[in-house]
């Protein structure tokens, strides 16, 4: 094969290795339908759930895009909070949903057998990290 032709493949896998690093992320969001976005704090959010406390960091949000205009995107936020949700409106019911969207670092919600209900939400917690879903269908909220 000439030089050439060798450099070219070569260049081309490099890239495309490249792309494939840096862009599995994104790649993978369009692939299943999702958007995946990250904040440090609560403060870096431009909206939050009323319920979210103040002191939550390390939040994760992924949230379904594949729906129709008219229906409500599933999210599920991960989040650690030493406060825990205190929100008032919130109440525990027994669980009866879980996460449409799956989001790395959540605790098991199948472990559950109740749940704390604000709203439209449903969320559970292993120690200090959180998940939190909605469409909470059976939960009492929408």
């Amino acid at each position: 094969m000439p030089r050439t032709t060798t450099t070219v493949l070569t260049v081309g896998a490099l890239a495309l290795a490249a792309v494939a690093l840096t862009g599995c992320s994104a790649l993978g969001d369009a692939a299943h339908d999702r958007l995946t976005s990250e904040a440090s704090s609560r403060a870096d959010l431009e909206s939050a759930p009323a319920w979210l406390p103040d002191d939550a960091t390390a939040i994760t949000s992924v949230t379904g895009t594949g729906g129709g205009p008219s229906d409500t995107a599933p999210t599920t936020l991960v989040f650690t909070s030493r406060a825990g949700v205190t929100a008032d409106g919130c109440r525990t019911t027994p669980r009866k949903s879980a996460p449409t969207m799956d989001a790395d670092g959540a605790p098991d919600v199948y472990k559950a057998t109740s749940v704390l209900q604000c709203g439209g939400w449903s969320m559970t917690a292993k120690g200090d990290r959180w998940v939190a879903w909605t469409p909470n269908p059976g939960d009492g909220g929408s």
